[in-house]
């Protein structure tokens, strides 16, 4: 359990939409790759690019509401950087080859090795965590998505950033989500987009001091 806002989440009771096996099969079949190279072997699933870029994969399927992706990734020894994921997104702007609209966070990004999301294209809503000092090899268990009219990234059970976006992404084409890497490699498993489970408190402090 964690709270977003005052949303008190609970990702254990939350309704599973989607699940990857992580195969070769699973692969071809559910994702769109844009970029880098990809390997899905076992349950895991690796993507690695050496470009100062971005190599993103894209759900086929859309996941339209409130959303949260639910993983476990690790920055492949010697990588420590931009463990990256997307939701509400359109996918990849082949006419300008880089992502088009949607909401794309990460670990160890923004290179400083910073907790993100950002609003792209444009890129003026991101909110920035140095909270957390990215380990290369290490797993973290993400949880990340979007609540009405908040973006948020939860590692490991606690939440490291919120973003409040006042007009949240509403096309209806941009509802797939994807995992990526930026000049590194990195390793996913695990894969659930679930609809969060939440309820709304009215939080306060109790007077008594």
């Amino acid at each position: 359990m964690f709270y977003v806002h005052q949303y008190r989440v609970t990702p254990e009771s939350s309704e599973i939409l989607f699940e990857d096996p992580f195969t070769e099969r699973s692969l071809a079949e559910n994702w769109e790759i844009t970029g880098g190279e990809w390997k899905a072997e076992n349950g895991v699933l690796t993507g690695f690019t050496r470009e100062n870029g971005g190599a993103l994969i894209y759900s086929r399927r859309q996941f339209p509401g409130d959303v949260m992706l639910d993983f476990y990734g690790t920055m492949v020894p010697p990588c420590r950087n931009d463990l990256n994921f997307c939701w509400r997104s359109k996918g990849w702007d082949f006419g300008k080859n880089d992502a088009a609209e949607g909401y794309i966070a990460g670990v160890g990004g923004w290179w400083t090795g910073r907790t993100g999301v950002e609003r792209y294209p444009d890129c003026g809503l991101f909110a920035l965590s140095s909270s957390l000092v990215p380990e290369s090899g290490r797993e973290y268990h993400i949880q990340a998505g979007i609540i009405g009219h908040m973006c948020f990234v939860a590692v490991d059970g606690v939440v490291a950033l919120e973003m409040r976006d006042p007009d949240p992404i509403s096309d209806p084409e941009c509802n797939r989500v994807g995992l990526g890497a930026y000049c590194s490699k990195i390793r996913f498993r695990g894969f659930r987009v679930t609809r969060p489970a939440w309820r709304k408190e009215n939080l306060a402090y109790t007077p008594g001091f």
